[in-house]
């Protein structure tokens, strides 16, 4: 198991084994690679990278399992590819039955592609990263576009992380700030998880609280540092995503990692790829999606007013329109829609609740240190597309968010055409009226 240094050390992976076998976060760790990888007696080793993460750390991979006489074959991918049915096919192509182990070198795409081939193959997977840069190194799902949709399969996790500090370090600043603003997007969804907790009972398991809440206290933290690529900095971040992959697969869900912020993100992804448009870093619009959510949030009318009935059957029309043939999954599944009367029962906890969180201001200085998106615009996202993903974000995931709330408020509309009138920098609590 990992060793133990500055970060959180070998006493704390441990504690994960039973879902992430091995885990190894420090600096020129590497050698430590093919050293296990001999130990799986799997027969030949399938890596996969794609040009750029080859030249960060694959070649040395390589370099290292065949000195250690670890049999081995290479597939590099041109360009960096997408994670979709496409690229998820040429890999299952290049896995034979030869292969007993499939070792991807890199982040998010070769990562979410290694656990999704290797879940459908039956073969175990482990990851070399080569930057701080999202969430899913240790979740069981994996991010991918099915059918034109942003979905989150079941996989399955790795059976080993390994994140050398002295690579991650030197990755493009915009995939370690993609990385903090991931982590700083757990401050609204752990907000919209303990909304659910107090109107639906959705259960919220302290440990896997505290486990997230000192994770994002730690990346919070380490912005300074972070821009100016120190390690221990970097290192901070690399273990809050780690951890926050380890909370979701222990809770079983992505709740205890993504919420609102990640339902708009989604949602600009989404329509996206279905513009053929480029796209900024998932971790990039998700900071700035949650500084949206969280002026949301601090934008709740002290006291609102019973909603007028919403037309669902419109509603339903756009979402067809919107989503496309993924509309054929989404609408079968109904949103946890809440009584008026039920809300109001709970609503001074709910300010409480909102009070509790973060304001936008706190998190745009943190995002801004890296020099992350502070606005939907900076993002890619125009004020329309800004507008119609908070009326329909909701619809992707069916989990109860402050999304949900307003819907089941009436407020939609209202609070869409706002920010989206505005086009806000996000940093003025200044309440929607």
């Amino acid at each position: 198991m990992a060793r133990a240094g500055r970060g959180i050390g070998a006493f704390m992976w441990n504690r994960y084994a039973g879902i992430v076998g091995h885990i190894e976060v420090g600096e020129d760790i590497l050698p430590i690679v093919p050293e296990w990888a001999a130990r799986q007696n799997a027969g030949r080793v399938l890596v996969v990278a794609d040009e750029n993460t080859h030249v960060a750390a694959g070649r040395r991979v390589c370099a290292l399992l065949s000195a250690a006489g670890v049999e081995y074959d290479a597939y590099i991918f041109a360009e960096p590819p997408t994670a979709d049915e496409a690229a998820a096919a040429r890999r299952r192509a290049a896995c034979g039955p030869e292969h007993g182990l499939i070792l991807g070198v890199g982040s998010g795409t070769i990562n979410d592609l290694c656990k999704f081939t290797g879940f459908h193959a039956g073969r175990p997977c482990a990851i070399v990263g080569t930057a701080p840069s999202m969430d899913g190194y240790a979740a069981e799902g994996a991010a991918m576009t099915l059918g034109g949709m942003k979905l989150t399969p079941q996989t399955q996790c790795p059976s080993a992380i390994f994140c050398d500090i002295s690579i991650l370090k030197n990755a493009p600043m915009e995939m370690i700030a993609a990385g903090l603003g991931d982590m700083l997007g757990k401050i609204s969804s752990l907000t919209d998880w303990r909304l659910s907790h107090l109107l639906t009972g959705e259960p919220m398991p302290g440990d896997v609280v505290n486990m997230m809440s000192e994770a994002v206290r730690r990346c919070a933290e380490s912005a300074d540092g972070a821009a100016k690529r120190e390690p221990d900095a970097v290192r901070n971040i690399t273990e809050g995503l780690i951890l926050s992959g380890l909370a979701m697969s222990i809770y079983g869900d992505s709740r205890p990692a993504s919420g609102a912020e990640h339902h708009l993100a989604h949602y600009w992804e989404m329509r996206a790829l279905a513009e053929n448009k480029a796209s900024a870093l998932h971790g990039l619009k998700v900071g700035t999606a949650t500084l949206y959510a969280l002026k949301i949030w601090k934008s709740l009318p002290k006291r609102p007013l019973p909603p007028k009935k919403e037309d669902r059957a419109a509603v339903l029309e756009r979402v067809k329109r919107e989503y496309g043939a993924a509309a054929r999954d989404l609408l079968p599944v109904p949103n946890p829609n809440l009584s008026f009367d039920s809300i109001m029962e709970k609503w001074p906890d709910i300010l409480k609740t909102a009070d509790s969180a973060q304001s936008p201001d706190y998190v745009a200085a943190l995002l801004k240190t890296v020099g992350a998106p502070l606005t939907a615009e900076d993002a890619g996202v125009n004020a329309k597309l800004l507008r119609d993903s908070v009326l329909l974000a909701r619809e992707r995931k069916k989990t109860y968010t402050v999304l949900q709330l307003l819907g089941d408020l009436g407020l939609l509309e209202s609070f869409g055409e706002a920010l989206a009138a505005r086009n806000p920098a996000c940093v003025s609590e200044e309440t929607v009226k």
